[in-house]
């Protein structure tokens, strides 16, 4: 049954767009497709405290090691699994030092997702000796924005003032987001009201990877979005129906002039019409700033492939994201 469960899913996450997928998980029952084929630990006691992080990691495999559940923030009635964090660290030279930090925000239409849904990322970033977290965010319906990208926020600022526990350097951190995760990625480097809650500024970062993303222009999305439907619902429950909202929630027009951004790495894929198009109005505006922004092209990789397959040894866009977080890390 399991290996069958498994087949089903990688079969579905290889030939379908996500708008079909989800429905298909909630005709399957979304909560065994999730527990089994995207590995999701089960969270039995609730995450350690801030003030109790948990010291002793677990073996993750041969590259890397893992602490998880680690809350970075607490929003009263919330799932506190929701604002937790899970970070990967190299088993490889532990007397290297002060290793760069790359901070992983997951998609699923800002409604569903977990941080446990990292396939091959954290071993790829450990053999780059790379420090790398996972994180959490709460979920539509049950909030909207600013929500998703505070607590996104939150969970970057946490790991700048724990870093060092980890054997990580808090001076180098890059972000990076697939889907709607990549929104909360961009609008996190973007408008700088949201790490500056934590005392955090936007050229603290030295990097922001966005992995086939949109939504970054959201009045222009809203525009083009049919009456009725399940990606019209799940924008409507992420952003409601307030234009000014939209503006706010746009890392496209929160990119002004006077910012000071890090360098943008924006990727879209195969033939995705609104993330080439999205991406390339936000790289635009990116550049207008005076930031360094690249829009890159993965035509051999669908929606969930550029995803699922980063980290990938010889995998082109692996190389090219590779070459580009490198080359922040160094600069940073």
């Amino acid at each position: 049954m399991f290996a069958a469960i498994i087949a089903w899913w990688n079969a579905l996450m290889a030939h379908l767009e996500l708008a079909y997928f989800v429905m298909l998980l909630r005709s399957f029952d979304p909560g065994a497709v999730l527990s089994c084929a995207m590995e999701t630990p089960a969270i039995t006691p609730p995450p350690a405290t801030a003030a109790a992080m948990p010291d002793a990691p677990e073996r993750f495999n041969a590259w890397a090691e893992v602490r998880r559940d680690i809350a970075y923030i607490d929003r009263p009635g919330s799932d506190p699994a929701l604002t937790s964090l899970d970070v990967y660290t190299p088993t490889k030279d532990p007397d290297a030092g002060l290793r760069p930090i790359l901070v992983f925000v997951h998609g699923g239409a800002w409604a569903i997702g977990d941080k446990a849904n990292v396939q091959r990322k954290p071993s790829w970033a450990a053999a780059n000796g790379w420090v790398f977290v996972s994180i959490n965010y709460r979920l539509s319906p049950d909030v909207m924005h600013p929500e998703h990208a505070r607590d996104a926020a939150a969970a970057i600022a946490f790991v700048r003032d724990h870093a060092e526990r980890w054997g990580g350097d808090p001076g180098k951190i890059a972000i990076m987001g697939h889907s709607a995760g990549a929104h909360l990625a961009g609008i996190v480097a973007a408008e700088e009201s949201l790490l500056g809650e934590h005392t955090m500024t936007t050229d603290q970062l030295v990097g922001v990877v966005l992995l086939d993303g949109a939504g970054y222009n959201l009045p222009g999305r809203m525009a083009t979005l049919p009456p009725t439907g399940l990606t019209t619902r799940w924008y409507r429950d992420a952003f409601g129906d307030d234009p000014n909202l939209w503006v706010q929630g746009s890392p496209t027009l929160q990119a002004q002039a006077d910012d000071r951004l890090a360098p943008l790495f924006c990727v879209h894929a195969g033939d995705r019409a609104e993330s080439r198009v999205e991406g390339e109005g936000l790289v635009k505006a990116w550049q207008g700033t005076g930031a360094r922004g690249t829009l890159y092209h993965a035509p051999n990789k669908n929606h969930s492939g550029i995803n699922r397959q980063l980290g990938r040894a010889g995998d082109a866009d692996t190389n090219a994201i590779e070459a580009f977080l490198r080359g922040v890390f160094a600069d940073g």
